[in-house]
């Protein structure tokens, strides 16, 4: 091991936010780690972690202490990887909380490279700088805007502006004449995936405003609310990158750009900022 064990034992236990996450993250004893964590503070001279029933969170000298350390570390792991990339490698592992441009982008990305697997799940935004951390997911992508890192562990590319559209079926249109009419006496009908879109709280602000208080309808798949919408029963908003234009028009489906509310949404690809150099090399794959 390049880096002395105690700095990494310390970085560790700086990224789980506990001894124990620590410990089974790096296969060590929690005796073990809180001696080798102890050891270091009575050489330093001063406290690295706040202690707490729940947890550790840094000290402001385990900050400064974290954040000289990290790029020693990310030199050391770019070395060691020296050529190889995440392109040679025979799995990528891809979170996301909603479906959009940059996660279609990478499906299709994906599927064209027949020598790279793929593993996708879906978490909440709040699960992903634990999911990066521990190595579960090599890229979590989101639209929903980052949040500062204090400790510049997880780092971020803005990938592409998301395009969201409003879809109603031909006869519930033609029976309110205007989009507008359509949303002022309509059920809302919305993927769960879009309640995570900077749109949907435009939405929402645009339903307070003009004292909307039609009923609104949340499911999980897209394909009971294509069913609602062609049987008239509402309209929905949604992510235009997962739409089959085709068939809905052949179902009579109307598809009309949002012009109610400004939504500026954009999709985000996080990952860790130590894998910088190996990860980056995928994201221009992808563009």
């Amino acid at each position: 091991m390049i880096l002395s064990k105690k700095i990494n034992h310390f970085l560790s236990v700086a990224e789980c936010g506990s001894f124990k996450n620590a410990s089974e993250n790096i296969h060590i004893s929690l005796p073990a780690l809180c001696k080798s964590i102890a050891d270091i503070e009575d050489t330093l001279g001063f406290k690295l972690f706040n202690r707490s029933n729940v947890g550790v969170t840094l000290t402001e000298e385990g900050v400064n202490l974290y954040k000289y350390l990290l790029p020693i570390r990310d030199d050391v792991e770019n070395i060691k990887s020296s050529l190889p990339t995440i392109l040679t490698k025979k799995e990528i592992k891809v979170g996301t909380d909603s479906y959009n441009q940059a996660f279609k982008k990478l499906l299709s990305k994906i599927i064209e490279n027949e020598y790279v697997d793929l593993l996708s799940e879906m978490y909440y935004f709040d699960e992903h700088r634990i999911k990066l951390l521990s190595g579960e997911l090599d890229f979590f992508i989101s639209t929903h805007p980052p949040i500062e890192d204090k400790l510049e562990r997880i780092t971020y590319k803005v990938h592409e502006r998301e395009t969201e559209v409003f879809i109603i079926s031909k006869s519930l249109f033609n029976k309110n004449n205007s989009l507008t009419n359509v949303v002022r006496n309509e059920k809302m009908i919305l993927h769960s995936g879009t309640t995570k879109h900077p749109c949907f709280d435009e939405m929402l602000k645009y339903r307070k405003e003009h004292k909307i208080n039609t009923q609104m309808l949340v499911f999980p798949d897209i394909s009971h609310i294509i069913e609602f919408v062609c049987f008239g029963i509402g309209y929905s908003i949604i992510n235009n990158s997962i739409l089959n234009v085709d068939y809905l028009n052949s179902v009579g489906v109307k598809i009309i750009p949002n012009t109610l509310f400004s939504s500026e949404t954009f999709s985000y690809i996080y990952y860790l900022k130590r894998k910088e150099l190996e990860l980056r090399k995928f994201i221009n794959y992808l563009n």
